[in-house]
This record gives structure tokens, C-alpha cells and sequence, in this order.
């Protein structure tokens, strides 16, 4: 939908008025399937699943001022409810309507780089129990999975699919790649954004977040996974915002056929084996030290490269020799860290140290999701 800035902490959040359920389970968890029908998932879930609705003005605007968007959300805590932040971007007032009345929400926070809103809804459903996450790691490629909504927002509607692949990254932002996706095959449409993605146990797997444009491609959606989404949400129903450190990086390993356009002696490639800088946002701990992003596009297989670039070889001592160990160095970085770096500059080592500072919320980060939802 649309981009707004609207965040701010409930006085709930003060007095400790609700409490939240996140734990992603045991990583060690089995992976036995409850095999339950679509009939047994919509009965246990339909209840804590929601219709949203989002009302913006566009002072800048004559014609078609006031603008509109709906999607769905579902009760991820007592009174909280989990929704894409395209949904209620921009908005002025967003209500909710869970069957049998319309509750105004109150925004908590936002995270506009997961795509991600977490409203607060006192009166939602006393009664009603959370969505269950699944437990971390018991996804997988294959396995039934059914998608809740309001599509179109001609009603709610479940749909039934598998899981068609993980670890896809969508590249909407330089903290993409820390987020790769679930994909589905199961029917979303405009409307569904905002919705559970549910295993076979009537347990959250994801939160919906896209779905293939008609005529492009079918049967293909994306979800947040639960395990990315439940600390944000966490975070942001304690604090009202989610802190990031930011690095402003974003890239890709280096790839043989690479380094081979590079001019690279393959001898040399354990050398300058690491992390391809191809972009840097301005102001970023890349930016202050000066890293270079690349200038030059090239494709191999298929597959876009943005060459030119430094190439980050080790981080505060650990070297980066493969995309896990990537992952786990930056999603280990914390706000007022010192982080050291190693990197390649042509024939040339060199190495920097910054202290990394929180990212703000910037307007290149609402943009994208400003048309999603209308």
C-alpha cells in the first residue's frame, strides 16, 4: 500500500498490559506432521485471523486524495496484531474487523525493510489464543501449507499448497539477503498480504508478504518466515522500533566465473575469496570508511553481478569464505560495535575499523511499498 511513518508506544507497553507469544520452538525440533484437513486449520485458526482496514489523506492531492487499502493480519499476542507495513502505510487511521466488530488499531512500530507493522488492538478477541509458530527448522520444501485471507476482501478464504522452495531473497533492500523468503504455491492474491502462511498443525510458518503479478507467472507467493518475523515483532511491541546496525552493504559472494572477468589468476582466487561489495547507502559505516561499491554490470548464467567493487575477505577476525558465514557475522552485528574489516582493493589488502551506528528509517526504505497495497 502505502508509506507513512506512524509509530508510537502504547501505553500498554508502560504497565506490561499484554503479553506476546514468539518463542520459534526447539531448533532441534522433530518434524513429524499433524496431517490436520484444510477444514481442521481454518477451524483452529479463522478466529485470530483479521480483516484490515487502512484510511490515508494525501495533502498533495485534489483528485483522489483520500486513498484506501485492505489486507489481512492475525493475532500474534494478546491484542496484538501482525500485519505487512504496506497495508497501513501512510495511513491515518486503521481499523480492524474480526467477525463480529470494527476495533481501531493503534500502530505500535513498523519495520519498512522486512516489511513488517505490529498494531496494537486491546479489545481483539479476548478470548481467542495467538497463532502458534512453528518451531525453527521443521520447514520444509514439499510440505502442506495453507494461506488465510482476504483476497480481493470478498471474505475470508483459505487456500492449500506446499512449500515450493526457501531461501529465496527478493533484494528489496541491503538487508534482503539476512531475510530470504518461503515460497508457496498456494493461491494469494491482493488482499492476502498481511496474512498466516500455517503448516499442517494450524501453526504460523510465515507471514504473507507477496504474490507473483498476474500474467507475469502463477502459483507463486512469498512469506516472511516466523523465525525472522517473531523477534522483529518482539522487539518492536517492547520498543517501538526495531534497532539495526547499520552496515549499508549490500553484495554477493564471489563466484569463480567472477573473479575469472576480474582478471584473476585462479592461483590467487582462495585469495580474494570473500564478500562482493556492490552497493553502499550513503551516510552508512561503508560509506564513513570509505568502501567502494561497484560500477560495472555483468551477467554469468543468468545471474546479475555489479563488479568494480571492494571485495570483503575477513570481519573483526572470521573469515568470510562462504554465504552462511556471511549471515551469521552481520546478523551478529549490534549497534555501537567497532567492527574491523579485511577486504580486497584490486592487487591490494587493506583494512578499516568503524563503529557502527543505528539505521534510521529513511524514505528510500518507504518508497517501495508506497503502490503494493493500492
Amino acid at each position: 500500500m502505502r508509506s507513512g511513518f506512524l509509530w508510537r508506544a502504547s501505553a500498554l507497553l508502560a504497565t506490561g498490559g499484554f503479553s506476546l507469544i514468539f518463542s520459534g520452538g526447539d531448533a532441534g525440533a522433530q518434524t513429524e506432521r499433524c496431517k490436520l484437513s484444510a477444514e481442521a486449520v481454518y477451524e483452529m485458526a479463522e478466529p485470530k485471523v483479521v480483516e484490515i482496514f487502512a484510511d490515508a489523506i494525501n495533502p498533495f492531492r485534489v483528485r483522489d486524495r483520500m486513498q484506501y487499502s485492505l489486507g489481512t493480519g492475525f493475532l500474534f499476542g494478546e491484542g496484538v496484531v501482525v500485519t505487512n507495513y504496506h497495508v497501513i502505510a501512510d495511513a491515518q487511521r486503521v481499523d480492524v474487523f474480526d467477525g463480529t466488530g470494527y476495533w481501531g488499531a493503534e500502530i505500535l512500530g513498523i519495520d519498512p525493510l522486512l516489511d513488517i507493522a505490529v498494531l496494537n488492538v486491546p479489545f481483539l478477541m479476548a478470548t481467542a489464543d495467538p497463532l502458534e509458530p512453528a518451531p525453527t527448522g521443521t520447514t520444509k520444501v514439499g510440505q502442506d501449507v495453507f494461506a488465510i485471507g482476504f483476497p480481493r476482501g470478498i471474505g475470508k478464504t483459505i487456500t492449500h499448497g506446499i512449500v515450493t522452495g526457501t531461501g529465496r531473497v527478493l533484494g528489496d533492500s541491503t538487508s534482503s539477503w539476512l531475510s530470504p523468503f518461503v515460497q508457496t504455491d498456494a493461491t494469494v492474491n491482493s488482499g492476502n498480504s498481511g496474512g498466516p502462511l500455517l503448516d499442517d498443525c494450524g501453526r504460523v510458518i510465515g507471514l504473507v508478504s507477496r504474490a507473483s503479478e498476474p500474467g507475469l507467472a502463477e502459483n507463486i507467493a512469498f512469506a516472511l518466515p516466523v523465525d525472522v518475523l517473531a523477534p522483529i515483532v518482539k522487539e518492536i511491541a517492547a520498543t517501538g522500533h526495531v534497532a539495526r546496525a547499520w552496515h549499508g552493504i549490500y553484495g554477493q559472494m564471489v563466484e569463480p566465473p567472477v573473479l575469472a572477468i576480474l582478471g584473476i589468476p585462479p592461483d590467487l582466487w582462495d585469495e580474494y575469496r570473500g564478500f562482493l561489495v556492490e552497493t553502499i547507502e550513503p551516510g552508512s559505516a561503508a560509506d564513513e570508511i570509505g568502501l567502494v561499491g561497484g560500477d560495472f554490470p555483468v551477467q554469468f548464467g543468468g545471474h546479475p553481478f555489479l563488479i568494480g567493487g571492494d571485495i570483503i575477505t575477513e570481519v573483526n577476525g572470521v573469515p568470510i569464505t562462504d554465504l552462511t558465514t556471511a549471515l551469521d557475522v552481520v546478523r551478529n552485528l549490534a549497534v555501537g560495535e567497532t567492527v574491523t574489516i579485511v577486504y580486497k582493493r584490486g592487487p591490494d589488502t587493506m583494512s578499516a575499523s568503524v563503529i557502527l551506528k543505528e539505521r534510521p528509517i529513511m524514505e528510500a526504505d518507504l518508497d517501495q511499498f508506497r503502490q503494493l497495497g493500492r
